[in-house]
């Protein structure tokens, strides 16, 4: 997962420098009919590895729009291995009133569902394993910085009390597909 860092880092930094002097005006980051497509790693509260996954939206309206997410997690010891699934259906409402060039700023939540799964081996009695999965609701913050009108940096925090899903932060790089 380092070299993921390592290469999402690069990434940012070429289009950064390659289009720092694009303005985007905030009319043009966000409308009705858009979608965007982000790949995605996460930096969460708890867990053996370093999530990945994407997400997806599309805007219903000038200020909201609606997708999904999912993210999946994956982590072993010597004696045990892990699995984490994290499916949710967001809604954001995007802050489309502030006029900052290039910046796109929104909040909002989701309702999702995560799978847990893990064995293990013991020396006494061969394997083990188990399963856990359950409903959870999501609160997020975000932001997408646009380098070009068809790709921007993302970040969203991220969080909720219930499930699986802990609390953290995901970083990606955003498509703008239409």
């Amino acid at each position: 997962m380092k070299k993921s860092l390592v290469l999402l880092a690069a990434i940012l930094l070429i289009a950064s420098v390659s289009s720092a002097a694009v303005k985007i005006p905030p009319s043009q980051l966000f409308q009705k009919g858009k979608m965007w497509i982000t790949p995605q790693i996460g930096l969460y509260s708890w867990g053996g590895s370093i999530p990945f996954g994407a997400s997806f939206e599309t805007a219903i309206t000038p200020n909201i729009g609606v997708g999904g997410t999912a993210m999946a997690m994956f982590w072993s010891e010597s004696e045990w291995s892990s699995s984490l699934i994290m499916l949710s259906a967001d809604v954001a409402y995007h802050f489309t009133q502030l006029k900052v060039d290039n910046l796109d700023l929104y909040a909002g939540g989701g309702l999702g569902y995560s799978i847990y799964s893990y064995s293990w081996k013991s020396g006494f009695s061969g394997d083990y394993g188990g399963t856990g999965s359950g409903v959870y609701i999501a609160t997020l913050l975000g932001a997408r910085y646009y380098f070009t009108p068809k790709m921007a940096a993302s970040l969203r925090l991220v969080g909720s009390l219930t499930g699986w899903s802990g609390f953290g932060a995901q970083l990606g790089l955003t498509f703008n597909l239409k």
